[in-house]
């Protein structure tokens, strides 16, 4: 299969949306160009909606597509969750870099004898610490 994004998506770790005078989406990732996301409410394919995209450190609010919306889940507690794929109509550069940095961490050894990752490494194995 033709893979059709022109970059790869990122988790939405501090990503938080809403439509306009609507209730909260869930960003489950984002990229420059779009976003999938999630709600109690579905979202018309082929509708033009204006996004509010917000982090601690910017909001922006963004015109978007959406591409398509479909049910995920049925809950007898909290209903019905619709997931949906927007295309953002200009590209939003400042939420990719946000997510690019909430998403990449280095792992760290945490005590002589472990590795990064938290793996002990066989007895009589020495590490070098700098």
């Amino acid at each position: 299969m033709h893979e059709r994004r022109g970059e790869p998506r990122l988790a939405a770790e501090g990503v938080r949306a809403r439509v306009r005078l609507g209730p909260p989406l869930v960003v489950l990732d984002v990229t420059s160009r779009g976003a999938l996301v999630e709600g109690a409410h579905p979202l018309r394919p082929g509708s033009r909606i204006d996004v509010h995209l917000e982090t601690d450190a910017r909001r922006d609010m963004v015109a978007a597509r959406v591409t398509r919306c479909g049910v995920v889940a049925i809950d007898p507690e909290t209903g019905v969750t619709y997931r949906a794929a927007l295309s953002f109509n200009e590209s939003c550069e400042w939420v990719r870099e946000v997510a690019t940095h909430s998403g990449y961490g280095l792992p760290a050894a945490s005590e002589p004898g472990q590795v990064a990752g938290g793996e002990l490494l066989p007895a009589g194995v020495k590490t070098e610490r700098k």
